[in-house]
């Protein structure tokens, strides 16, 4: 029965998966598969001889937990060793490195699997290791650093998805043997391209994205307890690209009715204020999600997937929670909370276009910069746009971990949040999350029943895509 349990205890987190296993597998499946059964054999002994426990391990990824950060990376250590060994043995174009990542966290244990933040940051670190390699949190560096014979290089400080401090990252040296010696990491291009980038946002070149208050105006008519029609008709009508927009979504297969939608009057009749309220908002701010850049482009349409998906599932929330008078507002505020993201793309697609910089960023520098710093400047932009400080206060503090917990709009946000990621509607793919067992989940008390049904409503917010 204890398995059935939800327990937390501290726990050091194994993530490792092999560099360039699609390619070898398309070069030879069988070998590969034959290699990798004989890794994971190795991979399996090691771990329990250190008094770990392997969790899962499918594809080319294996995790593993152990009580003790030395215990995890003493086994780190000796894998390496056992497969270095191993794949001195193989042709090179048929040699198996692994990546591998540690952290320490509080982690959920439940029904034999593990989840949770530390779980993510352990997968992050992981990323970052090299192959044959192994990184770890600075959390297990402290517990370590003086107990095993290994230099350890400091890496800097990375930013993970949905966490709010930048993780310190330390990758041990497996070359030479020195106990206690860490090693600085050289200044490098990102930090200029950081430079650049901060430079350009305090300059006055900088051009922000632009906020359209139609929709807003619109939403805040049709939250009143007798919205005036006439107005709300008006303020759509004096748009011909959002009365197109609100026509071309009315009559949508999601709201397709017997009859055509010929005018603002009938869709208004037919959605209701409150439905076209959103369809307003959403077209409004769709507006800045384009850029001339295919790459930036392809993140923007990302990122406004997010956004709507989001926004959605906040009013969803807003409404099954019995909070209806916040739901309007809900809408707006998953709508707007990763806005910083977007004033990220924006300056990076323009200081590209005036070449201040001769290439694009990585994909991955771009994104650290994003998941470190959208929430500043998120909340500087819509201070800037004069918007209400629920809404800037929820764009700076959303990733936050003590939070309080009397803020109904700001853990409608967190959760939306957390429920679109882990259906894979976001920068990032999927991130698994047992959603009715997460504080905001709980603070509303909804059931996983519930969690199902939102789920299924996230399918309404491709309507918008």
């Amino acid at each position: 029965m204890a398995e059935n349990r939800t327990l937390r205890k501290l726990t050091a987190v194994l993530s490792a998966d092999v560099k360039g296993y699609s390619t070898l597998m398309g070069d030879d499946e069988e070998y590969t598969i034959n290699t990798i059964t004989a890794y994971r054999k190795i991979f399996a002994g090691v771990v329990e001889k250190n008094q770990g426990r392997v969790v899962d391990s499918p594809g080319d990824n294996i995790l593993a937990d152990f009580s003790s950060a030395l215990n995890a990376v003493t086994g780190a250590i000796e894998i390496q060793a056992a497969l270095g060994t191993r794949n001195g043995k193989l042709p090179k174009n048929r040699q198996m490195f692994f990546r591998i990542g540690i952290n320490l966290g509080d982690i959920i244990h439940k029904d034999g699997r593990i989840y949770g933040e530390g779980v993510n940051i352990a997968a992050r670190i992981e990323s970052l290791a090299d192959p044959g390699g192994i990184s770890i949190s600075g959390d297990v560096y402290n517990q370590v650093k003086n107990k095993v014979a290994y230099n350890f290089e400091y890496m800097g400080a990375h930013a993970v998805k949905n966490i709010a401090e930048p993780v310190r990252i330390y990758r041990i040296d497996l070359k030479r043997e020195d106990a206690g010696k860490t090693i600085e990491a050289p200044a490098s291009e990102p930090t200029s391209f950081l430079k650049i980038f901060k430079s350009y946002l305090t300059s006055k070149k900088a051009v922000l994205p632009a906020f359209d208050t139609t929709g807003l105006k619109i939403q805040q008519e049709a939250s009143k307890a007798e919205p005036d029609t006439d107005a709300i008709e008006k303020m759509i009508t004096c748009d011909p690209s959002l009365t197109s927009h609100v026509l071309r979504i009315a009559n949508s297969a999601y709201y397709k009715g017997i009859n055509k939608v010929s005018t603002v009057r009938v869709a208004i009749v037919r959605l209701g204020s409150q439905e076209v309220a959103n369809i307003a908002i959403l077209v409004t701010q769709k507006r800045p999600f384009q850029s001339k850049d295919p790459y930036i482009n392809k993140v923007m349409q990302k990122l406004w997937r997010h956004s709507v998906g989001c926004a959605v599932s906040a009013q969803w929330i807003a409404n099954r929670s019995g909070l209806k008078t916040l739901a309007q507002e809900a809408f707006t505020a998953g709508l707007l909370h990763d806005i910083g993201k977007l004033l990220i793309l924006t300056a990076t697609d323009e200081i590209k276009r005036t070449c201040t910089i001769k290439q694009m960023p990585s994909g991955d520098l771009l994104e650290e910069v994003m998941d470190k710093y959208h929430t500043v400047y998120g909340y500087a932009l819509l201070r800037s746009w004069n918007l209400p400080d629920h809404y800037c206060g929820i764009a700076r503090d959303h990733h936050k971990a003590d939070l309080k917990k009397n803020n109904d709009l700001m853990m409608m946000v967190r959760l939306a949040n957390i429920t679109t990621n882990s259906m894979g509607i976001g920068l990032k793919g999927a991130e698994p999350c047992v959603l009715v067992v997460t504080p905001e989940a709980d603070y509303f008390e909804l059931s996983e029943v519930d969690m199902a049904e939102l789920e299924i409503k996230l399918e309404y917010a491709k309507v918008f895509s």
